[in-house]
């Protein structure tokens, strides 16, 4: 294959990816960090996007992206979407195997993108009504490559995949082998992350899918 014909793939590659990413709603600036291209080129495609999207798409916002788990694991509800996506994560080897120090320079590629939009347009067909976003599903799987706050673990009696405090010596049991007047009581603290002063720092989560 030319050389011209081989970076012409390489670039049409980045651009699906980033529309695909458009569509599951990134931000502009995940765009830009998981294509490799440049703002001006991210702005292209936006517009691009712009023009031709459909009514369901969604539209481009701009905005910061979420930077705390801690503060996503305090809604009950997207809690346990985020635990099943974990899960899913974990089924389709999208978390590395070994600990990724600084996730969110490292881990961010194509192949890592298509990877990722793969996995949540999979638990999207699962979860219909699913409320967890492509941004929320990057930060879990920064924080579950880093293992800094937050790692997969197994329920020690019926090895369902929990997300546990990887510090914590507390034994890892998921919900339904715990009795429910044990399950830990999340506080509302929005600025709390991984096990600082979080009421979630030695406590297993479970997700319910997997």
């Amino acid at each position: 294959m030319p050389l011209s014909d081989d970076r012409y793939l390489r670039d049409l590659r980045r651009y699906n990816l980033a529309l695909t990413l458009l569509r599951l709603a990134a931000r502009p600036n995940t765009v830009r960090v998981w294509t490799g291209f440049s703002r001006q080129r991210v702005r292209q495609v936006i517009r691009n996007y712009r023009e031709n999207r459909s009514s369901s798409d969604p539209r481009c916002d701009r905005g910061p992206s979420p930077k705390k788990l801690a503060k996503l694991l305090n809604n009950p509800s997207l809690r346990r979407e985020l635990m099943a996506m974990a899960g899913l994560c974990h089924f389709l080897h999208l978390i590395p195997e070994e600990r990724m120090p600084n996730a969110r320079i490292r881990f961010p590629s194509v192949h890592n993108g298509e990877r990722l939009c793969h996995a949540l347009e999979v638990y999207y067909r699962m979860v219909p009504h699913a409320r967890l976003t492509l941004e929320q599903l990057i930060l879990l799987v920064f924080e579950l490559a880093e293992r800094n706050n937050w790692g997969l673990g197994h329920c020690s009696i019926c090895r369902s995949v929990i997300l546990i405090d990887p510090l914590s010596i507390a034994r890892r049991l998921c919900a339904d082998c715990r009795q429910p007047t044990q399950l830990p009581c999340v506080a509302n603290d929005d600025e709390t992350d991984g096990r600082g002063g979080d009421s979630l720092g030695s406590a297993e989560l479970q997700q319910s899918l997997f």
